[in-house]
This record gives structure tokens, sequence and C-alpha cells, in this order.
């Protein structure tokens, strides 16, 4: 197996993922992007504080840097939530993909069917490498700004086995051509095909200074959207855009203008096919992830290898030979030119084994055909048959029904060769498939030659159009310029049934090949779907124009990143192609709940899904490639319709009971229909918590009038920016959120409430360690689960921790905690009736809380949180009338988290034995064993200037507050801090008791209404979390205004390793902002043009300032903002969208509409 060399930085997704409660439904997979072929360096972010990112597991090994001196490097790693390797052979594409992702991005299943090979994936071991001496003096005319002796090196084998003479002449080439070699610095802006968004670098060299020519991989030119640029040897830069690359084979061509090289004297390398043979001694110069130019020395071993495989999700080329030489080409060498002694390409180097030194490399031949079509500005025609072939030996085709004969004959006609081409796949629908359209039906004999309707595997070519074939390239040379018309094939067909061999004849039409390989993809609620492309239909084997591929699942997967999957159909209408399943989309209106059909790739079930239709959050775009321009046209779709108003349906009450219901069951259905799921979908991270996460739970219905109002735990309702849905007794519809504190109180259309709901009966007397109760809760499948058990303990047992990224959690809160809990993940906690009776009354709300344990890993546990004193109080509040009150109403507190700590230690500290009976007499009301609160930590920095001796300090035993004593933390709910600016606090400290002032702080904000993307990176307020973190010596971060924070970081988007999630951002290219307003007025002003780098100053939670670059595109990452501004149609919260930047990259023609009509799928899934 083998690797491919370019070197991918991928961030999967932007945040570590939160706990996932729940198991998800069959059709939702959490899964992240898949990456793309490994075409660059990839970076592994660190967990400290500077990284949003904590370690992934890895499917790969370590980052591969390619020949450094006498180092044998490691597997290429990638860093963020990345998909498991496909044992295979990997291109050499050097890839730096960072991974939201996503990030990246939880790992990706294994791939299905890996291919089998001799080779397996393990890390390459590199030659030993030497300095080239004396090159430096040889390169003339030496630039301004030249690499020196340092950065050349030269693999160990360049020495070995070289004569004198040869070194020389080597020595004075190589002085040549590094000239012309180049080092590619890409950024893939959207999934598309079989890439995903990230960044990479890899390698490229000139092939014409007139026309400003680089060759390099497919894989490194890219099916999808680019921005790249190219790093000549002087370091001098110049942008680059592709305008060719070959839908099968690995190579493609960008174009640069040649007048903007100032600096550097650009070498053009000649193409020579036809010079490549076995025993040719080789070089390979290439990139060290964009880092220095590496020699390494080889030569040829065979011109007639097969196509190296390099996984069913990747990109694969097929119907080639490949050279190969134990070079160990690695990571960055993708593009790299294979050279003989002369400064001449034979080659191209394309991939690598990982479980040896062979590299692999694609001859030219196809290649320089390609080059002169596109120098006279001419199409490059290709053409296929869907048909995969694969050079086999004589021995082989003997057994396949080669007689000896005819063996004897193909010897005699071609001495040199040593076999022939076989059919090993023929795609169902293609040109040369039986089952293709209009073909006929049964053999016929045509001039003595019986014609079949199409090829099968097994067969044995003999000739095209009257001309004896041995090899691909005789093959091709008759096929690419036959496109659209008929060729005839002369093929070898074993008989059936014991029969003998036959001579058969095939006629197909000639199909373009470009036509099946997609150059356009609609992006719609963050997800892209695109016609399927031949590529990943010859992967899985799946008939073309059979579904929309999804390059990035969005709002059909609610940000899993599955990639792996076709849209058959949408809302009841068949989307087979992108211009269905636009003319479906177009007509949807924002927010509507539709079926939609999927089948995996390779399997031919197909699965329901059911989601909201998303154009509120993200723009909705059909993208087309132009190669002239190199870039992509934006075609905007038109708003949404707006959804009709339909009347809610709701059930009336039940008259009577069923016949069999016990009062028991009647008592328990009453609980159940109080109790309520929810799925909740970010679209973005934003203020900790990540997109890719799994957000759900279960709550209780508090209030139904004035309006229906629902607690939930922050578990699963995080933040304001989301798109939530709720079930209530088997009816689904969406909500918004009224309250975010210590948990989250939703409400929703009260037209929606069935009629059979009701609120439970409270139980006005606290709960007692030791009473026995009776938990009833749901599962995510809205099964009643009861479990009866008792009160093990009351206090705050359970502290959470502070996460990264800053994330809200749970504080100050007093948990119960039950001996045995049930297997739910919500509820409520009712005390057990008397025998005989059947009377519940809720306590205590059965809630999820989620946290990070010391190695950063997310964990979520149960507890109970007492009604009456922590959620009635805000119920009564937000059911007072009038207008609602802000979703995050200012209050006051003293700015400290507390603990708890065992009576007997403090008793150690200095504790009076009167304020140690009175915790002991406390304790004993309900039953619990004393615990004095003791301060944990501060929740904010210290203004400057406080004297900590004056405030709370950390390890203080607090005593009394407000001349109260302080038993329990649940007792700080009864102080009323709202309204005071300071309170009196008595605390033990040093073995004495002070009596302090202490200033009361207003609280921070845990969520925001407004969101800002900037170049990718998603911008908001600060928030209480991240507040938490802020070192003492931060002061640059902002702690007087609400401050600019990186949320997260978009995939595929120029902030990508520049912009760090949870930094602040000081300065825009020198411009001071404080608030997100700030930058929303900069992107107005449109002070940066397309390429413009823009600096920008940030500050970690440590207080490290760092200035970085980011590259402007605002075609591809337009400045955005959304603000909450009320309520929506039907209860939503209304975010509304504002393109702040990039509208003069959007064509103003619009898409147009296609002509066919969809059509439907049944009956029953028609509107």
């Amino acid at each position: 197996m083998s690797s491919r060399r370019a070197s991918i930085i991928q961030q999967d997704t932007e945040v570590p993922t939160q706990p996932t409660k729940n198991p998800l439904p069959e059709n939702i997979i959490k899964t992240p992007q898949i990456p793309t072929p490994d075409s660059a360096h990839r970076h592994k972010p660190s967990r400290d504080d500077s990284s949003y990112f904590p370690p992934q597991a890895t499917a790969g090994s370590p980052p591969t840097t390619w020949a450094a001196v006498n180092t044998v490097p490691p597997k290429p790693t990638i860093a963020a939530p990345v998909a498991t390797p496909t044992p295979g052979e990997q291109p050499t594409r050097a890839a730096n993909e960072t991974l939201e992702k996503k990030p990246v991005l939880p790992a990706t299943p294994s791939l299905e069917n890996p291919p089998t090979n001799d080779e397996s994936i393990e890390p390459i071991p590199h030659p030993k490498v030497a300095t080239l001496a004396g090159l430096e003096s040889l390169v003339s005319p030496k630039p301004s700004l030249s690499r020196s002796v340092s950065v050349i090196s030269l693999a160990s084998s360049i020495g070995a086995g070289t004569s004198a003479s040869d070194k020389e002449t080597w020595d004075r080439t190589l002085s040549r051509v590094i000239n012309g070699i180049v080092s590619i610095k890409a950024t893939t802006t959207r999934p598309f095909d079989t890439e995903s968004a990230g960044d990479y670098t890899a390698t490229g060299f000139i092939i014409s200074k007139k026309h400003g020519l680089i060759l390099s991989n497919r894989h490194v030119v890219n099916p999808a959207p680019i921005t790249c640029v190219a790093v000549f040897v002087n370091y001098e830069e110049v942008p680059i855009w592709p305008v060719y690359r070959d839908p099968v084979h690995d190579f493609g061509i960008f174009r640069y203008n040649p007048n903007a090289l100032k600096h550097h004297a650009v070498e053009e390398i000649e193409l020579h096919p036809g010079a490549a043979h076995v025993g040719e001694e080789i070089r390979v110069v290439g990139n060290d992830a964009g880092e220095k130019l590496s020699i390494l020395g080889s030569t040829l071993a065979r011109l007639d290898r097969h196509a190296p495989s390099y996984g069913v999700d990747s990109y694969n080329d097929f119907n080639t030979f490949y050279m190969q030489a134990a070079s160990g080409t690695s990571g960055g060498s993708s593009g790299s030119p294979v050279l003989n002694i002369h400064g001449h390409a034979v080659a191209l180097n394309a991939g690598g084994s990982n479980s040896s030194q062979s590299s692999f490399y694609l001859p030219l031949h196809r290649v320089v055909r390609a080059v002169e079509k596109i120098k006279r500005g001419h199409h490059v025609s290709r053409g296929t048959l869907q048909t995969e072939f694969l050079h086999k030996s004589y021995d082989e085709l003997r057994r396949l029904g080669m007689s000896e004969a005819q063996e004897e004959e193909c010897r005699a006609r071609f001495p040199a060769e040593t076999g022939l081409l076989s059919v090993i796949r023929v795609l169902r629908g293609g040109p040369a498939s039986p089952q293709r359209k209009g073909a006929p039906t049964e053999d016929k004999v045509v001039n003595g030659i019986t014609q079949v309707p199409g090829l099968e595997p097994g067969d044995i070519l003999f000739a095209c159009n009257g001309k004896h074939i041995t090899d691909f390239v005789g093959l091709w040379e008759i096929i690419d310029d036959a496109v659209d018309q008929e060729i005839t094939l002369d093929i070898l067909r074993a008989g059936k049934n014991g029969g003998s061999s036959q001579m058969l004849r095939v006629v197909p039409k000639v199909q373009d090949l470009h036509s099946i390989t997609p150059s356009r993809f609609l992006e719609i609620g963050g997800a892209t779907f695109h016609d399927m492309s031949y590529q990943i239909g010859r992967n899985h084997n799946c008939e073309l124009e059979s579904g929309v591929f999804c390059a990035a699942s969005g709002f059909l997967l609610w940000s899993s990143w599955s990639r792996d999957f076709l849209v058959t159909a949408v809302d009841g209408k068949a989307t087979k192609t992108l211009d269905q399943f636009i003319d479906v989309i177009r007509s949807l209106p924002d927010h509507k709940r539709i079926p939609v059909m999927t089948r995996r790739l390779g399997n031919t079930d197909e699965h329901i899904m059911m989601v909201d239709v998303d154009r509120h959050f993200f723009l909705a775009a059909l993208f087309e490639r132009n190669d002239v321009t190199g870039t992509w046209t934006r075609r905007e779709l038109e708003s949404a319709p707006v959804e009709a108003v339909v009347p809610a349906i709701v059930s009336g009450p039940s008259s009577e009971a069923e016949e069999d219901d016990d009062a028991e069951t009647v008592a328990l259905d009453k609980i159940k229909s109080a109790l309520v799921n929810v799925v909740c979908r970010l679209p973005y991270s934003v203020f900790g918590n990540t997109s890719a996460s799994n957000y759900s739970g279960v709550g209780l219905i508090v209030a139904t009038d004035p309006m229906p109002l629902v607690v939930f735990d922050r578990t699963a309702v995080p933040t304001e920016m989301l798109d939530m849905r709720l079930t209530v007794s088997n009816k689904s519809f969406p909500g918004r959120v009224v309250h975010l504190g210590a948990f989250a109180i939703v409400t929703f259309d009260r037209s929606l409430l069935p009629a059979d709901v009701t609120v439970p009966e409270w139980d006005s007397v606290p709960l007692k360690v030791r009473d026995e109760v009776r938990t009833i809760g749901l599962t995510n499948d809205q099964l009643l689960v009861t479990k009866d058990s008792a009160i093990s303990s009351i206090g705050m047992n359970f502290n959470t921790k502070q996460c990264n990224p800053p994330r809200h959690r749970l504080i100050n809160v007093e948990n119960i905690n039950l001996l045995e809990a049930p297997s739910c993940w919500g509820g409520v906690i009712c005390r057990k009736p008397a025998a005989g009776s059947h009377d519940y009354k809720v306590s205590a709300f059965f809630m999820a809380v989620s946290s990070q344990n010391r190695n950063g890993e997310d964990v979520c546990w149960t507890q109970g949180c007492d009604v009456q004193r922590y959620i009635l109080p805000i119920v009564s509040k937000l059911t007072a009338g009038g207008e609602l009150p802000p979703v995050e109403p200012t209050t006051r507190s003293l700015a400290v988290e507390f603990a708890d700590m065992p009576l007997s230690t403090v008793s150690t500290m200095g504790l009076s034995a009167e304020r140690f009976k009175g915790f002991v007499r406390a304790a004993k009301k309900f039953r619990g064993n004393p615990r004095p609160l003791v301060v944990e930590t501060h929740l904010r920095p210290l203004p400057a200037g406080v004297d900590e001796d004056t405030t709370l300090r950390i390890a203080d035993i607090v005593l009394e507050i407000e001349g109260k004593p302080i038993y329990r933390v649940s007792e700080l709910t009864e102080l009323d801090l709202e309204h005071k600016e300071t309170v009196e606090v008595v605390v033990l400290r040093g073995r004495k008791e002070l009596r302090l002032t202490v200033p009361t702080v207003e609280s921070w904000k845990t969520s925001g209404s407004t969101i800002v993307q900037f170049f990718g990176a998603i911008l908001h307020s600060t928030h209480a979390a991240a507040l938490e973190q802020v070192a003492p010596n931060a002061t640059l971060v902002p702690l007087n205004s609400s401050g600019v924070y990186v949320g997260g970081v978009s995939y595929g988007s120029p902030a990508l390793d520049n912009v760090r999630p949870t930094h602040w951002i000081l300065e825009v290219d020198g411009t001071p902002v404080a608030t997100v307003d700030d930058v929303i007025g900069l992107l107005k002003e449109k002070r940066w043009k397309e390429g413009d780098y823009v600096r920008i100053k940030q500050v970690s939670r440590k207080g490290i300032t760092s200035v970085v670059s980011v590259r402007a595109d605002e075609r591809w990452w337009p400045g955005l903002c959304w603000r909450r501004n009320g309520e929506g149609l039907g209860g939503r919260a209304l975010w509304v969208q504002e393109r702040c930047s990039g509208a003069e990259y959007v064509e103003k023609d619009g898409i147009p509409r296609i002509t066919a009509p969809s059509t439907p799928v049944n009956s029953a899934g028609e509107k």
C-alpha cells in the first residue's frame, strides 16, 4: 500500500464534541469530513491554551517531513477528526489539512471494501540525505533572495554508484532545473467530489515560460474550488489558478502570469515521455511541505506497474501504466518532476508505498497531448467508455480463455510486449454496458462477426477501430479523439457452459469524459451537493445519474460532515441529478420539515430522514467552474417562498380513560405528557459549543399559560443560535429560547400545545437524604422509564471542570443525587406515593450535566435540581405578564465558584466550636453531611489595583453572608444579590475569622445575539466561560467591553491556521476592534481587494499576543452577520442574516430553472 505525498492541513471540526448522551437515530451518523487525498503536510494542533482543538485520535501517524537530513520520517498525521485511512496506496499529495471539520473533525468509520494490494500503509523510510556540495555557486544568476546550500539536500543515493563525470553533470543539471520548480500552497475552499476542505502544500514545475504553465498532480490541481500561490526557489510568490485537471489521470495544470514574476529567471523543464526506460538514473526534486527543496535519487525499475489504489473514498487513477522506483518520496513531493541526467522530465511523481521505498510515477504521454492543446488554446477532449481495463500478462490471459495459437500470433506481432488489456469493470449504464439505455437486447452477426451489446469483465481487447492494441496509450489515442462517435472493439470472450472462447465485436459510442466530471455544485444549509462523478461511481460501482452526491451533509445530518451518501428524492420528488435537486429545493420554504431519501454509496437500500430546510443561517448558491479565468461563478438562489400558515391540528382531551388503564398508568401518563424531547442543531461553533455535536435531551413543561414553557438542561439546549425541534405527546414542532442561566427555558407556539398536556403538581416539601423517590423519564424514542430509588446525597458532590474550549458549565447549584439512576437523560424526581396512592408530585427536575475530565475528555452525568428553589422563581417572572425579560437578564454575584469541604477538615483550620455545632444542626435538617463552602476559583480576573486581602480569596471558607450563616450552597439563592453592590462576608482564613466587604459583580453573558463571519472565522462577544480562564497577567484581554472572541474557524477558509479559536481579536490592519460591530463596520468599508493580506492582532487566554495575516477572499467567504430579532413564524427564534461584503462576486442573472419537471417518487410522497 502506498501514500499520497502531498501534505493537507485539515481541522474537521472547530471544537471538540460534546458528550453524546442518546444514541443517534439510524439515519444520523456523526462523522467528520473525509480528508482530501494526502497531498499536504498535516498539522497536529496542541492541547495547550492556544488551541481550540484537543488532540484527536488520528488514523494516521505523526507528520511526515520529506528529505530531512539523516532522518527517517514518520507516517503522515491527520490533525482533527478525520477518516481512518483506507488500506491501500495514498497519493504523495503533501497534505497540511486542518479539519471544523469541524472539523475536523469523532472518527470516521473505516472504509468498506478496502483495496487489496501487496503493499501496506506504513511509514516510508527515507534514504539518508547529504548536502549537495557546491550547488549554491552553480546557481546562476543568483537571485536577491536565494535558497542557501542548507535548504537544498541531496539523497545519498546520488553519490552511490555515480561516476565523477556523471556527478558533475547532475550538479549542473540540478542547479539549472531548480529554477523551474515551485512549491504550491493551496486551500480547498469547499468539499467537492473526492476532496474535502483544507490547506495543503505540494510541488509543481514550469513547462512553459511563455504561457505561464505549471504541471502538477490532479490531486494537487484539484477538482474542488481552490485558492493557491506558487513559491519559487527565491521565495518569490505569485498567484496561480487551475486551467486543467484530468478527470482520471493524476496530472493537472496551473497557470500564472509571467509578467507577475519580477525577481527570478525561470527555467522551463521539457517533457520527454519516451526517454524513460528501465535502468534510467533519475532524480526527484520536490519540496518539504513548502519549506525546502529536496532531491532524491533512484533508478527506474518498472514502466508497467498497475496504477496505485488509494482507497474507495479517495481519488484514484486507472487505465494507465505507472512507473516505479525506490526513491522513497513522501509528504510534499506530489507534482515533483522525475528528471533524467539531461534535466528532462520523464515522469511525474504521484504516489508511494508506506511499506517500502517504492515510489510511483505517472507517464507523460497523455500529459504532452493535453499541454500542447492548452498552449494552442484548444479544448482537451477526453473520451470514456466507463470501462476499466487492466494490462494482463499472457499467462493470465491464457487462464481467461486465450488459446495458444492466439498467444503465438500476438507475440509474433509485438515481440516486445508481454500481454494485452483486459476488461475488469464496466459501470452499469455506461456507453459500453450491456444494460445501457438503447442497447440492443440480442447479439447479431454483421459481416460474419458476432456483435454483442456491450463489454463484460474478463473480455480481452485485441483491436480498436481495426488497430491492434497492446497498451493504454494506443487505446486512448483513439478514444480521446472519438468523443460522441462510435468505435469498434474486437474482443475475445471466454465461452460459457464449457464452450470455447470466441472473437466478438462491441460498437459503443464514446462519451465525453468531462460531461461526467462535475464542475458545479449547490451550497445550501451548510451542505454541498453535486452530480455524482465518474470517480465516485467507479469507486463504489454506482450507476451515474442515480442520485445527487452529498459532499458535506450540513443541514441534512446536522453538521455531521458525513459524505458517503446520495440524495435520491426530496419532499417526495426524484433528485437523480443536480438540476432536479435545485428545482425541488428552490420551491421549499425556509424551516419546512421535509422527507429526504438517501442511499449510502455502494448500497442498494434507501433510507428516509426528516430534515428542516435551512435558508436562514447559510446562503444558498450555485457555483460553476470557469477554467478560463480560474475562478468559480457564484449564482444565488432567490429568496425562499413564504411558508403557508396551516392551522394546527390539536387533538382534544380524552373524554375517558382506556378501559384497561389502572390508576397508576393514568398518573404516569399525566407525567409523561409533560415531558418533552428536544433535538438542537448549531449551524456554527459558538460560545464553546461545537456544531458537530449532538444536542438532545429531555425537558419538563413548567407552564402553559399565558405561554407554554419548557425547562431543559444546558447540555441539550446550550445557546441561542440554533434550530430546535420539540416532541410533545408525539407531536413535533419548533421552539425558541426565552431564558438562559443555569438551565434553559424554551417556549413554542401555544396553538401547537396538545390539549391533554398538563403541568405537573409541585411538591412543596424539600427532599431529604434517604427519602424514597420515583424517577420518571423519557428515552430518546419516547419510551417512559421509571425507577424507584432513594436520595443518596444533597450538596456539591459533583463539580464541573473548566472546559477547553471554554463553554457554559453548571456551578454554584445544589445537586440531588440518586442511589440508582434510571437509564435515561432527563425527567422528573417525584416523592414516592404512599401505599394505595397514585398522586405524583414533582420535587426535582432530573437533568443531564456535561463537563470534561482531567484528560480533556467530555463526560456527562445526571442529577436532580430542586424545582421550587431554582426553576419556579424564573417561571414566575416569565409568566408575570407584559413584555418578556431579556433571554439573559442582568444579575449580580460574588463572581466566585464555590466547592464544599468536609466539616472534619474545616474543623482543623480554626473553626470555632459554635460554628461547628451550627453546621451539624443544619445538616441534620436534610439528613446530609455538613460541608462548609470554600472558594474554588474566581469567575473573572480581579480588577487592577484591587487588594486581594480585602476580597474573597481562593480557599476562603465562607461562614456568613449579610449576617446569615451559610451552611448549603442552595442558601445563596436567598440573598437577593441583584439589588446590592456590596455584601458583608465572614470567612475563615489563616485560622481566623475575617469580615470583608465584598463588591458584587454584574454577571457576564453565557451567550449572545450577534454573530459575524470574518474570512471564515466565526466571531462573537466574550462569554462568561472564556473569562473564567483568563490569566491574571493577560492584561490585553478585553474586560471592559464585549470584545471580539473567535468561536470557531471554518474549513477551507483564509482564517484557518491563522486566526485561532478561543482568542480575542484586538486589531485588524492596525484598527482597534472592541466589539463585533466594529468588525462589521470594517467589512462594510470594503477596505480589501481579493488577494490582499489583512493583518490581525490577537491575544490568547494566557495573554500571549500574535500577529497573523489572512488573505482576503470574499468570493468564498463573504462578510456575514446574524442577529437575533424577536420571534419568527411558528414560534421560532428569528435570526436575520445580513451580508456585509462580497456582493460583487454574485452573478446577477441568478440560477436558471430547468425545463423538465421533477418526477414524483410515489403518490404517498407527493405534496
